[in-house]
Formats: C-alpha cells, sequence, structure tokens
C-alpha cells in the first residue's frame, strides 16, 4: 500500500475496496469516478478528489473529519455534501438524481 493510500484508507475505504477501477458513464463520456492512478489531493492536502461531474470545474472528494462524499464548487469556492456514501453516490449519479 502506497503511503498515499495509506493515509486515505481511513476516509475512503470503499473506494480503495470497490470503486478503484473507476467508473465511466457513457452517457456523459465522463469518469466520474476516477481510476485510482488519477485520484489526487487538493493543493492543501485536505481533500482526496476521486472524480468530477464534467462542467465549472466541479470535482468530488472525500474530506477527513467529514464523512460522505462532497462536491466543490471552485467558482463559489464552496464545499457541498451529495451524498452519504461511495455506493449511493454511484447510484444517484447513474439515475440521474444527483445533480450539481
Amino acid at each position: 500500500m502506497s503511503g498515499f493510500e495509506e493515509k486515505w484508507r481511513s476516509a475512503a475505504p470503499d473506494y480503495f475496496e470497490n470503486f478503484a477501477d473507476g467508473r465511466y458513464d457513457e452517457r456523459a463520456y465522463l469518469w466520474f469516478i476516477y481510476p485510482k492512478a488519477e485520484i489526487h489531493e487538493f493543493d492543501d492536502g485536505a481533500a482526496l478528489v476521486f472524480g468530477r461531474a464534467g462542467g465549472d470545474g466541479i470535482e468530488f472528494a472525500f474530506r477527513h473529519d467529514h464523512p460522505g462524499i462532497w462536491a466543490y464548487y471552485p467558482i463559489e469556492a464552496e464545499w457541498r455534501a451529495v451524498a452519504p456514501d461511495i455506493g449511493t453516490f454511484e447510484q444517484e449519479w447513474l439515475s440521474g438524481r444527483l445533480t450539481v
């Protein structure tokens, strides 16, 4: 296990166990959940970015000490909770119920 994964495993265990291959949305032509090789930390190290919405620079992330899945809106410099876990996030995204 890399130091990067070790740092984030407690905040994102389901990602590393079940989603590390990423998820591609064929309708949107978009990796809304990145493969493990493409995840990255925010510059300040406070969040692990694991996907994107495809518009306006919106990214999806895990945050230490903030449970669930978060969307970061760079235009507003704002965090918004979008799902309680990554499994629900995937279901909501693919059903079209998740809007950003």
